[in-house]
């Protein structure tokens, strides 16, 4: 039986690539006939572009000569840069030809229900899919829940698939190993975030905790680079700089990481930070079981149901306290705003905060500031982009946008990056002011920002 795998593919910088490799290494291991298709130029054997109704017409036709079919499902790989209703119902369509044609299995890493939700016409078309593959897997209960909820289907028919099963370690060392491997003191509690740098991986929540706390005898390293280059992406890497030039325990280590290097941090850590604002399941949390490393995670998607060992944060307070813990420093808590934790069982807890995450839908956001929250009312300025469901409007408004592009692309990028900056600003005054403030000892200046109306 010969396998096609369609799925982004080392060497390509991607979460999803590092997955599919580790899938494709197990499979062939155990004496199947794998072959990898990839949108993106890599190592794969066949290489496709995806992401509209064409792409999944010429799948259907690659796909055709192999016994089975295996799909890394997320949207952008999908979709592409589709924004229209009609465009998006062509692509399930279309993909459903080629579902339909050879046995498919959809392996969910990321779906946007809000559009199933929305729109009828949608929802049926994804369940349509969905129905005709002969495998629907997830890797967590809650996104089975989600998904059976928001597309109509039974949470029978999506099968549960252990996100690590196909993960073993790159390097076989001791902490000490690791740790002179990477440079680090061994007499240091060393917190970890590690991963792309995107806002909602939330590390600067992690960063700014860090400084509120300030551990003895701790440092945190946030290792790790942006998946491409984007100017919000790269803002978002200024702002984690300026974060960590305010401490010297602070460290960015700001490069795309191979396999090794990274299980080395894993190893070397003795705690991995994970204050995701939104995620469906992780793949470092994976990785860090590999060597049996504690992790803090935010309470969000599917991170509760992929281990009892970790603890789980529904917000800020709490993340600084299972840091202050986790740095042996139990004094610094605040009593009214978390658990007693020499009392309460920590199953209990996480149980809790698991119960109540499933039934709020918002992402674990910090409480922001008044001047925070004013801020969040200016709003990113978008390039006007061609929607109509006539194509020969699309067209005109191409050619005129092709024609002023370069006057008004400048005026965009300009404004944006002021925004940015300024909200960096903002961000970066913030922590300097919880920083001097807790080295006063926790006292706040009449001028506070908390103050501001």
């Amino acid at each position: 039986m010969t396998t096609l795998m369609v799925t982004p593919y080392a060497p390509y910088r991607d979460g999803i690539a590092a997955y599919a490799v580790q899938e494709v290494r197990r499979r062939r291991a155990n004496g199947e006939e794998i072959e990898v298709l990839s949108p993106f130029p890599s190592a794969a054997h066949h290489h496709l572009k995806l992401g509209g109704v064409a792409g999944m017409i010429k799948l259907a036709a690659v796909a055709r000569r192999f016994d089975r079919l295996v799909i890394q499902f997320f949207p952008e790989m999908i979709f592409g840069r589709t924004r229209t209703g009609a465009e998006r119902l062509a692509i399930w369509t279309s993909l459903l030809g080629a579902v339909q044609m050879v046995p498919t299995e959809l392996r969910i890493h990321e779906v946007q229900y809000q559009p199933m939700r929305d729109h009828q016409s949608e929802r049926t078309a994804a369940r349509r899919v969905f129905e005709a593959a002969a495998e629907l897997t997830v890797h967590t209960e809650q996104e089975r829940s989600e998904l059976a909820e928001a597309s109509g289907l039974a949470a029978e028919r999506v099968t549960l698939l252990d996100h690590g099963s196909s993960f073993t370690p790159h390097v076989s060392l001791s902490r000490s190993e690791a740790r002179d491997r990477l440079g680090l003191p061994h007499d240091e509690h060393v917190f970890l975030c590690i991963g792309f740098l995107q806002s909602h991986k939330g590390f600067d929540r992690a960063m700014q905790a860090f400084l509120r706390l300030d551990p003895p005898d701790s440092s945190l390293h946030v290792v790790g680079d942006v998946r491409v280059y984007h100017p919000d992406l790269e803002a978002h890497a200024r702002t984690l700089r300026g974060l960590a030039d305010l401490s010297a325990k602070l460290h960015l280590h700001r490069r795309f990481v191979g396999d090794a290097e990274f299980d080395t941090w894993l190893q070397a850590a003795d705690t991995v930070v994970l204050p995701y604002r939104e995620i469906w399941s992780s793949g470092v949390v994976e990785r860090a079981k590999l060597f049996d490393t504690p992790i803090i995670a935010a309470a969000v998607g599917g991170l509760g149901d992929q281990g009892d060992g970790i603890v789980l944060v529904a917000d800020d307070a709490q993340l600084f306290d299972a840091m202050a813990v986790a740095a042996g420093m139990t004094d610094a808590i605040e009593p009214a705003t978390t658990w007693d934790v020499g009392s309460v069982d920590q199953r209990s807890i996480q149980a809790e905060i698991r119960r109540r995450a499933r039934t709020d839908d918002r992402p674990i956001e910090a409480k922001p500031s008044p001047i925070q929250d004013r801020l969040a009312d200016i709003d990113v300025l978008p390039m006007p982009h061609p929607i109509s469901l006539r194509p020969w409007i699309n067209q005109t408004k191409n050619l005129i946008g092709r024609a002023t592009n370069w006057q008004i692309h400048p005026l965009v990028v300009h404004s944006n990056e002021s925004t940015t900056a300024l909200r960096d600003a903002i961000s970066l005054l913030e922590a300097r002011v919880a920083e001097l403030e807790a080295q006063a000892g926790g006292e706040s200046p009449d001028n506070s920002v908390d103050e501001l109306d």
